[in-house]
């Protein structure tokens, strides 16, 4: 149960009712963490867009963008971000061992090698930003990975992180 009081689905109106509505009909459900930006409903609008955007994005791929959300969640501790990951992972048919190395050195995650380099990279920079290298974006233009790329997955991952934290400041209830 979360500190903020959450408007239920079946208590929405007007902009927060049609959000919802979306939701619902992309999850099958409003999830508790969803219901938390509904406390304000211009943010939860963004992060639709946000979740639509990498959801659809051209070059990341889904398991990619899971992996990163779920070790980022365990560094912050987050529960319901860490079931919700592990299950599409698991469900994508990465093994939970896998997973784990991953936690453990994300260059040795489950992923192509060239996933891993960025996952490696990303995961470095959001934890730190001043101990990734300069030279190291050269080495993932090499891997093939854009500008835009890097960017976005960096982005991803620093918006995650902050997800997050509300998600823990205001206690949304594990999956």
């Amino acid at each position: 149960m979360t500190t903020l009081t959450l408007t239920p689905p079946s208590e929405a109106t007007s902009e927060l009712a049609e959000l919802y509505a979306a939701i619902e009909k992309s999850f099958g459900g409003v999830p508790e963490g969803l219901q938390l930006f509904g406390v304000s409903p211009k943010l939860l609008a963004i992060q639709m867009q946000l979740l639509g955007y990498f959801g659809q994005h051209p070059r990341l791929s889904g398991n990619f963008l899971a992996l990163l959300r779920y070790i980022l969640s365990e560094d912050g501790h987050c529960q319901f971000c860490i079931g919700f990951n592990q299950s599409l992972l698991v469900n994508a048919g990465i093994q939970i061992e896998a997973i784990q190395k991953a936690v453990e050195n994300p260059r040795n995650g489950p992923l192509a090698e060239r996933e891993n380099l960025l996952l490696d990279y990303v995961v470095r920079a959001v934890r730190n930003p001043h101990g990734v290298k300069d030279a190291e974006v050269d080495q993932l233009r090499q891997e093939g990975w854009t500008d835009q790329d890097i960017f976005d997955a960096v982005a991803h991952g620093a918006q995650h992180t902050a997800v997050d934290i509300l998600f823990e400041t205001f206690r949304v209830a594990p999956l």
